[in-house]
């Protein structure tokens, strides 16, 4: 559940980062920089050590709080190994730089393919996963709201929530009452290695305060949520991204994916847990299951059909859903997944749904979008 940290953790966190170099001369061979994030590492890992009489069980260590410090440690080394090659970089460009306006437009840093592909795709008219994460920004109250990532991934999503949630130029006092809601970030994934590359990715991110305090990551099925957050007063935000886990190294990955019914289950959860001005959010793949991806579009809109003033309702819309060759099992799915939201929700709940598609791409993800209103 939610992760604990101690006094003594964030003393001994104190003391390695007032050990980081105060000067760029200490960084300058790779060499010398391995071995001082090394050393910092194992003297960490052994001051936790003596300080809780950790105990090894052949190569396992039996203490959790010391594997926290080193797998932290290790997170925030490789973090710092990127910040440091950035550094030097622009060090040795600013030497080289003249005073001569010529010179100094010939030095300039032309913007590399990489470079310039990270700021295409980060672009909200291009993909719907930078459109996702403008929409999330806008919905999510920084310090309050519970947020949930029901398909974390490798965690990229999730830690993209992390800097909306606890925002650390914010001038919010995070000290809240007992009375107010608790902010949390929730992240879930049946699959281990997911779980390993989310926390990995947060660790090496997140204050260690928000990460031990706020921040919980489950290993399990997303298909029952309703038990999840601790505090469902203020659920801003539950997000999936369907499909297989990407990066896989054996042939058969992609084997492990979302299903459709899992998934309907889920977001009728997702849908009852929702506070108003909550959003409910979900990237699909038509190419890889496009069943699934044609559920969800249809729950979707059954959720804006809840206050249609058509004839037949909601029910007339569920029942001309075609049967897509499936003998009508979409159709069934879906009605059953709206019958529960319809009677255990609020009655004058209202809900803005959307659906973002490329046109001219039938296969390309589809992400869909329902903000309750009221």
């Amino acid at each position: 559940m939610i992760n604990k940290y101690n006094d003594e953790d964030l003393e001994n966190e104190s003391k390695i980062r007032q050990t980081q170099p105060s000067s760029a001369a200490a960084w300058d061979s790779p060499q010398s920089l391995v071995g001082s994030l090394l050393q910092k590492t194992t003297s960490r890992a052994f001051r936790t050590l003596a300080d809780n009489s950790a105990s090894y069980d052949g190569d396992t260590v039996q203490n959790p709080n010391l594997n926290d410090v080193i797998e932290a440690t290790i997170s925030r080394s490789s973090s710092t190994l990127d910040e440091k090659e950035e550094e030097i970089g622009s060090i040795s460009q600013g030497k080289s730089k003249s005073s001569d306006d010529t010179e100094q437009l010939n030095n300039t840093k032309p913007i590399t393919k990489h470079e310039d592909k990270r700021t295409y795709l980060g672009n909200p008219s291009v993909t719907p996963t930078a459109l996702a994460h403008s929409l999330w920004k806008s919905t999510i109250l920084p310090h309050q709201d519970t947020v949930i990532d029901a398909t974390c991934g490798n965690g990229k999503d999730c830690l993209a929530l992390a800097k909306m949630l606890f925002p650390v130029d914010d001038d919010v006092n995070c000290q809240q009452d007992a009375v107010s809601p608790q902010a949390q970030l929730i992240g879930i994934d049946i699959q281990a290695r997911a779980i390993v590359n989310t926390q990995r990715s947060l660790l090496s991110s997140l204050p260690s305060e928000i990460y031990y305090n706020h921040v919980s990551v489950l290993e399990q099925s997303h298909e029952h949520l309703m038990n999840v957050p601790a505090d469902t007063r203020s659920v801003g935000l539950v997000c999936y991204n369907l499909g297989y886990l990407p990066g896989g190294t054996t042939d058969n990955y992609k084997e492990t994916q979302t299903q459709t019914q899992t998934t309907l289950n889920s977001i009728t959860d997702a849908s009852l847990l929702l506070r108003v001005g909550g959003l409910l959010s979900v990237m699909t793949y038509p190419g890889s299951n496009l069943e699934e991806s044609r559920a969800v579009e249809h729950f979707a809109e059954g959720l804006a059909m809840l206050t249609t003033r058509d004839v037949g309702g909601w029910r007339g819309y569920v029942n001309s859903i075609p049967d897509y060759d499936d003998g009508g099992s979409i159709r069934g799915t879906v009605s059953r997944a709206l019958e529960r939201v319809a009677a255990e929700g609020s009655k004058k709940q209202t809900w803005r749904v959307f659906l973002h598609k490329p046109l001219g791409r039938p296969l390309s993800p589809v992400l869909v979008t329902a903000m309750r209103i009221k």
